[in-house]
């Protein structure tokens, strides 16, 4: 293994053939064996630089030039504008310029992902671990680069989610994610948030262990809350007080709820319905514990077993019909769901 290897070059200065400086020359920068224009950074943080760059005047990148880890690039050179930007001539191009991670202390690398967006193709060739600092939600669907053997671990470092999709159609061929659960994205919310895979023998990604970091919020959509009974409607509006939060431990789907001044409409039934986030479906109801009121006293109930993607909620005994009304109807609990 190498002692050393060589170190950055902090201030680019870019010459043409006679070893000249550029002034005011233009570097287009492109994604790899393409001419589709790249985004690449003046700082750590993520502050784009324009495309193309005009060189200073002494042929220098204004600022920094900060590359995406993982990714490969084609830096083409021209002389300065003329009357459009990129009408001066060609100096020089080279493609497949890759940007490099910065070195870990227990072998392998450091992988730094500051920008938000979905990943399929990321270049994990000797990383170690992935850190993720963007401002907000990133997908990976998959990695390029791994060897039997390797591990990687993905952490989260901020407030919002990774999303790690199993087995996904737009993964690399050999580079897929094999998680826990297959009917769903494996999320890591929150700082803290930290999966570990090893790449297998079969060429894919195996998972072996998930800390979600932070609960998902459920998202408020009307379309999450129905009824088996097609004649009811069950409500639950924007500006009613409520909370729902689902947390994922291995193929177990924790969900906590309170669901306060909901309304039913159009007549009785025996079973309101609330669809699982994420496309997530269930085996079944492993436990359950939920309470029923309608600003009165406080009755049982429980959870069941809707169908393959909907939780269905039940009242005590299992033949007690649902009140009809207006902002009466009640639900606080929490549960447990197998999920494959």
């Amino acid at each position: 293994m190498a002692l050393y290897t060589l170190a950055p070059q902090p201030w680019l200065i870019f010459l043409d053939d006679a070893g000249l400086y550029v002034p005011n020359g233009q570097l287009a920068i492109y994604a790899a064996g393409t001419m589709t224009p790249a985004t690449v950074y003046t700082t750590h943080q993520g502050t784009p630089h324009p495309f193309p760059i005009t060189l200073d005047s002494a042929g220098r990148v204004p600022g920094g030039l900060y590359l995406q880890p993982g990714l490969s690039y084609k830096f083409v050179l021209h002389e300065p504008q003329v009357e459009e930007p990129l009408d001066g001539g060609i100096i020089w191009s080279q493609d497949h310029v890759a940007a490099s991670a910065a070195a870990g202390p227990l072998g392998g690398s450091i992988l730094n992902i500051s920008v938000a967006g979905d990943y399929s193709n990321i270049n994990v060739s000797g990383v170690r671990l992935i850190e993720y600092g963007g401002s907000g939600d990133v997908t990976f669907r998959g990695f390029v680069g791994g060897v039997p053997g390797q591990q990687l671990v993905i952490k989260n470092l901020t407030s919002h989610t990774v999303w790690l999709y199993d087995q996904d159609g737009l993964a690399p061929v050999g580079g897929s994610l094999v998680n826990f659960v297959n009917s769903g994205p494996t999320p890591l919310a929150g700082v803290r948030g930290t999966a570990s895979y090893t790449y297998l023998s079969s060429q894919r990604w195996g998972i072996d262990a998930h800390s979600q970091g932070a609960p998902l919020p459920g998202i408020y959509n009307t379309v999450n809350y129905g009824t088996r009974n097609p004649g009811v409607t069950w409500t639950v509006e924007a500006n009613d007080f409520f909370s729902e939060n689902f947390y994922l431990e291995g193929r177990t789907l924790f969900y906590s709820f309170s669901l306060i001044n909901t309304t039913i409409a159009g007549g009785e039934t025996y079973a309101l319905t609330r669809l699982l986030p994420a496309g997530y479906q269930m085996d079944g109801v492993t436990s359950t514990n939920i309470i029923v009121s309608y600003g009165g006293p406080a009755e049982a109930g429980l959870v069941a077993f809707g169908d393959g993607t909907h939780l269905a909620f039940q009242r005590l005994p299992l033949t007690t019909n649902w009140v009809p009304g207006v902002n009466n109807v009640n639900l606080q609990g929490q549960i447990a769901v197998a999920i494959h």
